[in-house]
């Protein structure tokens, strides 16, 4: 079988153990020598309908990414191209990062670290505890099932928003519809958005989402920016109908500098930087292998997605 993996976007080496592992296959790294394969291992942007038509024996799109927006879906159906995406590459990180930012409003860091600058010691009081809060999750995947499990230790009720009602490990209760989701954020103490961005989940989170919420809720998004509804969240934010948001993702990106969120005490703005680990390069390629060998050996994926 001929895999084309992509090294614009990863360095070479993380491929070695792969190649080792399945040596018997053809690889290519260069795009020019690519169309005739039958996998393609790569990331979202260079999944676009006018490079797929020129791969007329494609059975199968690994990505290296949790994301996988801007794929057209339909498209890979219609031709019965498999699509994965890297489920567990990224969730252990970005669970954490999560609680980084939670803790970073609960303990009053900000303030702390002003009084640092200054050499003053001054006691900052804490308002907001973990322990019994309410989390709701938006998006049952790895990532939210990571965050979730961990949730526990703090003796929290975790709760879950997904599209079809099943049971899912470390959450209390799950809701779907419209109106599971409004429960959830009327319940919640703490909003964490974990879900992937498609036309359903675009501006998921619009003024009326920010309106039933607690005045003293926390929202968190690691997922993508365009799931919130920007122009909402800082009015919110602004008039303090909400306590405050962590954005790890805007929409767009990078965030313009003038953009009046830089500037908003209850706003903490971080790069698209929670999925940084000095471990991802080796989950990647363990993810690769991972699937590689189940899909081989015809066994259900996962990861799948199409």
């Amino acid at each position: 079988m001929k895999v084309f993996l992509d090294k614009r976007y990863v360095k070479i080496e993380l491929y070695e153990a792969f190649m080792l592992e399945y040596k018997n296959h053809e690889f290519i790294f260069d795009v020019e020598k690519s169309y005739d394969c039958h996998i393609i291992i790569t990331v979202p942007s260079y999944v676009t309908i006018d490079v797929l038509e020129q791969y007329k024996n494609l059975k199968w799109i690994e990505l290296i990414t949790a994301g996988y927006d801007g794929i057209d879906l339909e498209y890979l159906k219609r031709r019965g191209i498999l699509l994965t995406y890297a489920k567990d590459v990224f969730s252990i990180q970005i669970a954490e990062d999560v609680f980084s930012k939670i803790l970073y409003f609960n303990r009053q860091l900000k303030n702390h670290m002003k009084n640092q600058e200054k050499h003053l010691w001054k006691f900052q009081k804490s308002d907001h505890e973990l322990y019994g809060a309410t989390i709701g999750i938006i998006g049952t995947g790895s990532i939210g099932q990571h965050i979730a499990e961990r949730m526990k230790a703090f003796k929290t009720k975790v709760i879950g928003y997904k599209r079809h009602l099943t049971h899912v490990d470390f959450f209390d209760k799950i809701y779907t519809t419209s109106d599971g989701l409004y429960e959830l954020l009327k319940e919640s103490d703490y909003i964490i958005i974990a879900i992937p961005l498609t036309k359903d989940t675009k501006n998921l989170i619009d003024a009326r989402a920010l309106s039933v919420m607690k005045k003293d809720a926390l929202i968190v998004n690691v997922a993508r920016g365009e799931i919130i509804d920007q122009i909402a969240l800082k009015k919110a934010l602004m008039n303090n109908q909400i306590r405050g948001a962590a954005l790890d993702v805007t929409s767009p990106e990078p965030l313009p500098k003038d953009d009046t969120l830089w500037d908003l005490d209850n706003c903490l703005i971080t790069p698209h930087n929670a999925s940084s680990s000095p471990k991802v390069n080796n989950r990647i390629a363990f993810e690769i292998i991972d699937t590689f060998k189940k899909y081989l050996e015809q066994i259900e994926l996962d990861n799948k997605v199409v």
